[in-house]
């Protein structure tokens, strides 16, 4: 059970693929600033991380080295359009920001090496996890800085992007060796 909770909170906190390796980053820094619509978009990649790593995993062994990409490209797509289906218009215009977001892709090729099912599955809801509290992150940090003197040439998305670096290196701190 401990290494259970370990292996989910470091890819949340520790092995974040938006904030410590630059996936899936865009939509942290332009997302709406509306509870709702945060959950509604983490939980989504969550989903369809956890799913298309799970789906790549067990045909791994049936699916070439060179179709691999093209396979979980098809794979997230068809997920991401079945989850738009059972959302209704929920997502809106995020359906193609969660299609083509490089963490979930990142994840569902990195999971592939993995050994086990349970690995997977923790691993890649790790992920989409990591995804949703980088988004609740940077959407505070993000509604502090609108309200604090910037100079005119950091305001908007210099500053974000300053910000990303330097959550992301707190972050860092978690990692112990």
């Amino acid at each position: 059970m401990k290494e259970t909770i370990l292996l989910v909170l470091g890819f949340v906190l520790v092995n974040n693929y938006a904030l410590s390796a630059g996936l899936g980053l865009t939509p942290l820094l332009g997302f709406s600033r509306k509870g709702e619509k945060m959950l509604t978009l983490g939980l989504a990649v969550t989903v369809v991380t956890v799913l298309s790593s799970l789906i790549l995993w067990l045909l791994r062994e049936t699916i070439p080295g060179y179709w691999l990409i093209l396979a979980a490209v098809t794979v997230i797509l068809v997920l991401v359009y079945l989850l738009q289906l059972v959302c209704g218009k929920k997502l809106g215009v995020w359906f193609p920001v969660i299609a083509l977001n490089s963490a979930v892709l990142g994840a569902a090729l990195k999971l592939q090496a993995a050994e086990t099912l349970g690995s997977v599955l923790l691993s890649s809801l790790g992920i989409g996890l990591g995804f949703l509290f980088g988004l609740f992150l940077l959407t505070g940090v993000q509604e502090k800085l609108e309200h604090d003197q910037a100079p005119k040439a950091f305001r908007g998305f210099p500053l974000q992007i300053l910000a990303a670096a330097i959550v992301a290196m707190a972050l860092t701190a978690f990692q112990f060796k």
